[in-house]
């Protein structure tokens, strides 16, 4: 395993910053303590789009280039 992590270009960082808000906000839809109470189908929705956008972020090319490089390097665990 290589002590050297590539960069991230300034874009992809902001995506993978996008992608952990994302993922924060998709645990914390459990805990609604600040949010006005809804019902299932809206919890359920507002997962379902979090989700989306996690995902849509996650296809993104260049978070996808710099994944690859990071598993290349042993860096992250294969799924």
């Amino acid at each position: 395993m290589s002590s050297e992590i590539p960069a991230p270009s300034e874009a992809v960082l902001v995506r993978i910053a996008g992608i952990a808000v994302q993922v924060e906000e998709l645990l914390a839809l459990d805990n609604q303590k600040d949010k006005a109470p809804v019902g299932l189908t809206t919890a359920k929705n507002d997962r379902r789009r979090t989700m989306e956008a996690i995902l849509v972020s996650l296809a993104d090319s260049g978070v996808r280039d710099y994944l690859a490089e990071l598993k290349r390097l042993g860096l992250v665990p294969p799924r």
